[in-house]
């Protein structure tokens, strides 16, 4: 007896997953499009690539730039003058690390003037095919750092202004220089933080209890006004702690 088909039925495969890792041009097309200037630098902190907004930014163009250091570019310094490009900066460590980082500030000289920039990592993933180990997100922050000044010498007159009218008191300083008290103590541990030391690293090298050492750490950022590491190793390395 010959045995009737039913209706064919299809089953649905799925579907095949597309995604795959973002590819060295790809990546570097997406920066290309952002209004901020953007570099990015290898795990050497050597540039590999240096959009068009940077060049207009820094009026250099990629040929003089690309296979360079980027300390050896920006020349950044902090609020006080201080070098802030350098080789392994806080930054720089923290971004190998996949780490997050607070943005900052930096100055750079370019043609007899002072060119204030905001800058912000991107840390990339080592298994990311791009090359790229850290982005660099850069803004022109010049006419606010510009004002800041305009401001603070504002109330300098007047703190100096009500200081001769009211007598020999000495006159009130706005703004004053950080300088905490650190223990040195406190400095050695700030400094093997800025070395990448974890709670339990730094335990062993000092010899002490993971306990003492957090609690140094709880004091050290109370003192520099900071709420993590990295926020204290930047605020060290600006103000020349470490």
């Amino acid at each position: 007896m010959r045995m009737r088909r039913g209706p064919l039925v299809r089953t649905k495969r799925s579907p095949r997953r597309r995604g795959r890792a973002i590819t060295t041009d790809a990546l570097m097309k997406l920066l290309a499009r952002s209004a901020d200037g953007v570099f990015a630098v290898d795990e050497e902190q050597r540039i590999i690539f240096w959009s068009k907004v940077m060049e207009e930014l820094l009026g250099l163009p990629k040929s003089q730039v690309l296979g360079k250091n980027c300390y050896d570019v920006i020349l950044g310094s902090d609020y006080e003058g201080h070098p802030f490009c350098r080789r392994d900066c806080p930054a720089i460590k923290s971004a190998k690390r996949g780490r997050s980082v607070p943005n900052y500030d930096i100055a750079c000289r370019r043609d007899g003037r002072e060119l204030w920039l905001n800058v912000s990592i991107v840390p990339v993933p080592r298994s990311a095919p791009s090359g790229a180990m850290a982005i660099h997100l850069i803004r022109d922050v010049s006419q606010r750092r510009r004002s800041e000044r305009l401001a603070q010498a504002a109330i300098e007159s007047v703190s100096q202004f009500m200081a001769e009218t009211s007598g020999p008191e000495p006159e009130a300083k706005p703004y004053p220089a950080p300088g905490p008290s650190l223990t040195a103590r406190e400095i050695e541990v700030l400094r093997l933080l800025a070395d990448g030391l974890d709670t339990d690293s730094l335990a062993r090298k000092l010899g002490l209890s993971q306990a003492t050492i957090r609690n140094h750490i709880q004091r050290l950022l109370a003192k520099l006004g900071v709420h993590s590491r990295l926020e204290a190793v930047i605020y060290g390395a600006r103000h020349g702690l470490i």
